[in-house]
């Protein structure tokens, strides 16, 4: 409510009551409204730094009873099991050792409890992040990934506090769409290596990469094939398990089969892992032990020291400063922090229970996920939506189920690394394949070409859709950006202006009146400049009024070209242009003066000769 407050009085929105042609000056009202205004503001600022605002786990955590603490272990215990595999799969993604992304998860679960507003939301590595991440840090060391992690955590902090997370209001509905679906296909298309078996070739785009697997089919590892094959099988086998449960009547077989549907990843995961081992274990070439299929390798264990990002790093022997790898970084830096913003705040709408999410607060966990993430070299992170789906079918009560799945996610890098050696690649390419083939919309497009959307609907979804596979995700999802907003800048830029007739109060007289709509700026003074005159040419003998009540913004140059616009009417012997309904501050800023009528542009007085 307060934020709402806030910006209608930025907005200076009127009251519900309409200005009243001839009964009111706006020198008879008392503006205190500054002394109002910095009290707000105030209030607002000390109200932002009190721990419990900022510290959600102070309020709900007096509350908590042994049900809640039930009802969290168990869905942090599947949130976990959810977890561990699919952040060892976004790793491989980034292009990153397979820890980095168990690092990421425990820090971002761990932090969300004590920061984070919506039980549902799991702070982690996802498949976009992990893509952003390698678009923008491929080829390059480590340390990049961790400063980029640091500094979208920054951007994150910073846009809580100037609540900029209205940003996001940018990213339309088509655009988002586009964009998930562009990049599950450029996941599925990069992960294709990894199910055939096929050597790792240089990242060239989606396309190129197709081409490559392609052309070397024939060469495809038959192990790696068919493991990956069956894991998918798998996967989706177990995730549709759930539609036996109404056949079934037995609420312990109901509750067993829902469990295995969640915990599906893990299974699979696990399962592969100890076939593996179990045929590395058995079988021996020339006195090394093999498998039939490539497996991750040494994965390192626990939990790396504390070490702050700002430092240098040495790329092949020359000293790189922290300044130039975000010099380096480029784009990344604004465009990794908008896109995780636009999907945890989307993920807390969804889940939140009432419907009201605290936008600043979620910015700011998000951003602390990130910042202290980066401290223990964690790569970037967000919510995902299936996470969330996971602890809501759980049953989660508060938050502090991501301590439990932090907790398990610890006990997997202190004690299960060196069993993570024998998790094959063909195996984490079908999880990764399996969880990202839901985010494909390519329905959408059916939809976006029958009303009500607009042209530019399809149009922004097209080119954001076709540029992320030519030309990356984070070109794609700048050129859909522009592209949506051009209809809003065509209502808002060029303007459009409507003509009736209509009476004024206390006058029997008819009027010509035209409202602009929307907004009155210098791009659009032509437009209604030829709308006046043209009013004013066909019926001269009738006064011209230009309505203002639906006008919301007012620049300058469309403030000067007014008093223009009335003097050209006064030369067409039209009468005064008379505005009526316009706000107070505005009749000051064009030093109107009231009549009976309305307003009108007030005239300097004529030189005396005496």
């Amino acid at each position: 409510m307060e934020e709402a407050e806030e910006l209608r009085a930025l907005r200076q929105e009127p009251s519900g009551k309409r200005i009243t042609i001839g009964r009111e000056d706006p020198n008879d009202r008392k503006d205190d409204s500054h002394t109002t205004t910095t009290s707000k503001r105030w209030g607002t600022l000390l109200e932002g730094l009190n721990p419990k605002r900022r510290l959600p786990i102070l309020t709900w955590i007096r509350k908590y009873d042994g049900a809640d603490a039930l009802s969290d272990l168990i869905a942090g215990v599947t949130l976990g099991l959810t977890m561990i595999p699919q952040s060892i799969a976004y790793a491989t993604i980034a292009g990153l050792p397979s820890q980095y992304g168990l690092y990421a998860a425990f820090m971002g679960s761990l932090v969300y409890v004590f920061c984070g507003t919506v039980r549902e939301v799991s702070i982690g590595p996802t498949s976009l992040m992990s893509l952003l991440t390698l678009e923008y840090t491929a080829g390059r060391p480590v340390q990049y990934v961790i400063v980029l992690a640091f500094a979208a955590g920054l951007v994150e902090l910073a846009m809580g506090a100037f609540r900029l997370g209205f940003l996001v209001c940018f990213i339309s509905a088509p655009v988002t769409s586009a964009f998930t679906s562009a990049t599950a296909l450029i996941i599925i298309g990069a992960q294709l290596g990894n199910l055939l078996g096929l050597p790792r070739t240089v990242d060239g785009g989606f396309f190129a990469t197709v081409w490559s697997v392609l052309s070397r089919l024939a060469d495809s590892a038959t192990g790696d094939t068919l493991l990956g094959i069956g894991c998918i099988v798998l996967l989706l086998a177990l995730q549709y398990l759930p539609r036996l449960v109404p056949v079934i009547r037995s609420r312990p077989v109901n509750r067993t089969l829902w469990y295995v549907s969640l915990s599906r990843n893990a299974l699979v995961v696990l399962l592969s892992a100890l076939l593996a081992h179990h045929l590395v274990t058995s079988n021996t070439d020339g006195g090394k032990a093999t498998a039939p299929f490539r497996l991750s390798g040494r994965i390192e264990p626990g939990i790396p020291a504390f070490e702050w990002p700002v430092r240098d790093v040495t790329v092949n022997g020359t000293t790189v400063t922290f300044p130039q790898m975000l010099v380096e970084l480029g784009s990344g830096l604004v465009l990794v922090p908008l896109v995780a913003v636009l999907a945890n705040v989307a993920i807390a709408k969804a889940f939140a229970s009432d419907g009201v999410v605290d936008a600043t607060q979620e910015l700011f966990a998000l951003g602390l996920c990130n910042v202290i993430g980066s401290c223990f070299r964690a790569m970037p992170t967000t919510g995902a939506f299936t996470r969330s789906a996971v602890s809501h079918a759980s049953g989660v009560r508060t938050p502090l189920a991501g301590l439990y799945s932090a907790l398990l996610t610890l006990l997997a890098l202190g004690v299960l690394t060196p069993y993570f050696y024998y998790i094959p690649r063909a195996t984490l390419a079908a999880v990764l394949i399996a969880a990202v083939a839901s985010m494909l919309d390519l329905g959408i497009v059916r939809r976006l070409a029958r009303p009500p959307a607009l042209r530019t609907d399809l149009l922004a979804w097209t080119v954001c859709f076709a540029v992320c596979l030519v030309q990356g995700v984070e070109v794609g999802l700048l050129c859909g950006m522009a592209v949506s907003l051009l209809e809003p800048l065509r209502h808002w830029v060029g303007g459009s202006v409507s003509t009736s007739g209509m009476t004024l109060a206390d006058s029997a007289t008819v009027h010509r009146c035209i409202r602009p709509e929307v907004g009155l700026l210098y791009t659009g003074v032509d437009r209604l400049r030829t709308a006046v005159l043209a009013e004013a040419r066909r019926q001269p003998a009738l006064p011209l009024v230009l309505d203002c009540e639906r006008l919301v913004v007012l620049d300058y140059s469309a403030a000067r070209a007014l008093r223009e616009l009335a003097d050209e009417v006064a030369r067409y012997g039209a009468g005064p242009l008379v505005l009526v309904n316009v706000r107070p501050g505005w009749c000051r800023a064009l030093e109107l003066h009231q009549t009976d009528e309305g307003y009108v542009f007030k005239r300097p007085e004529p030189a005396s000769n005496g």
